[in-house]
């Protein structure tokens, strides 16, 4: 019998290769098995997403089954089947005991059934989308932007844009990174004078599915929000909105970012996931054009994988952000930029640093009027 997973104290990898057998003098051994565990590390997303697209979780989701009973269920072949369940059991995705008649019985734990299903809150779905239409080709071509620099047919650097259907997509995918980035942005502006009794106006620049947005409503109840962004993804913002009881405080804005005004008297501009999806030109300009529209207390948050050198290259945040550039660099543009470039853009623009304070996979910017 295998034991359930602790999934909320659990390492966020399971170690696939054993090193306490390899010898402890013999170097090239022990990097290259180092080296080989990051190259099958697309097992995983492997697993997982075609048990997404066989739908083994939504059929989990209503109780444990084995793997004759869930092949029959999905019409799938059942040594395959099993193959995969065990897949995903090696994952702690799945827990796996044996049961009275020799078989074993897989169960979805209960914290994982949110993430699978289309319809959760902070649930994968839509990454697991957002990959399987775009990341996994962009990946294969990764080699071909390092050569070409990943430009435009003029040959300039080029901002990093999808279609709004597979942007739909991704978005709803990463709800999941915005409540610990809230609880920390409500902490600092909570350390800048902002109350629960704070009356407040937030714009929220590319808000996506509004969940930054939503969730600061949630924290400052005389906060009002006005969330920008394109047509069809705004329309999923507002459904979000009236799904977490905010909607009477979220006003839709669909605007375009480089041809409309923004509007004035913003307490707090919000760019959540934008900066690195810019050019170092179009950064720049964004800050430019944010900053005439604050009042003259008023912050700019940035929300973005932002390089701290100071922190070293073992930091997580560090780790993270240069992968995620890499990511960038696959889809076609962008880039995860120092604190140092924002605090020249900032300058420029006639603003200060205050904060950069971490969350999990982001760096939290906030700043005001120098």
């Amino acid at each position: 019998m295998t034991g359930p997973v602790d999934l909320t104290t659990s390492v966020n990898h399971t170690p696939l290769v054993d090193t306490r057998l390899l010898s402890v003098d013999d170097s090239e051994a022990r990097a290259t098995h180092r080296v080989y565990e990051h190259l099958i590390g697309m097992w995983a997303p492997g697993v997982i997403e075609a048990a997404q697209d066989l739908g083994v979780f939504t059929a989990l989701g209503a109780g444990p089954y084995t793997a004759a009973h869930l092949a029959e269920t999905l019409g799938t072949d059942l040594r395959a089947t099993r193959v995969l369940l065990d897949g995903l059991h090696a994952y702690d995705i799945l827990q796996r005991e044996r049961g009275a008649d020799g078989q074993a019985v897989y169960t979805l734990p209960t914290a994982l059934r949110g993430v699978f299903a289309p319809d959760g809150l902070f649930s994968l779905a839509g990454k697991i989308t957002h990959d399987r239409n775009i990341a996994w080709h962009a990946w294969r071509h990764l080699a071909d932007n390092v050569r070409d620099g990943a430009r435009s047919a003029l040959g300039g650097a080029q901002v990093n844009q999808i279609s709004e259907e597979d942007y739909a997509a991704l978005a709803r995918g990463i709800n999941f990174w915005a409540p610990p980035v809230v609880a920390v942005l409500a902490a600092a502006l909570r350390e800048h004078g902002w109350g629960q009794d704070a009356e407040a106006t937030l714009l929220d620049v590319g808000c996506g599915t509004g969940i930054y947005s939503h969730l600061l409503l949630e924290a400052f109840p005389r906060l009002t929000a006005r969330g920008l962004d394109a047509p069809r993804i705004i329309e999923i913002a507002v459904a979000q909105a009236e799904r977490l009881g905010v909607a009477d405080r979220f006003e839709p804005l669909t605007a375009d970012f480089w041809a409309d005004d923004w509007g004035s008297c913003t307490d707090l501009a919000l760019f959540v996931n934008i900066f690195h999806l810019q050019t170092p030109e179009s950064a720049h300009e964004l800050l430019l054009k944010s900053a005439k529209g604050l009042t003259d207390g008023g912050l700019i948050a940035i929300v973005d994988h932002i390089v701290d050198e100071d922190a070293g290259g073992a930091n997580t945040q560090n780790r993270f952000s240069r992968l995620f550039a890499a990511s960038m660099l696959a889809t076609g543009g962008g880039d995860a930029y120092t604190i140092q470039d924002y605090d020249q853009w900032l300058a420029d623009a006639g603003l200060r640093r205050t904060v950069l304070l971490d969350t999990p996979m982001h760096r939290v910017l906030l700043a005001g009027r120098a």
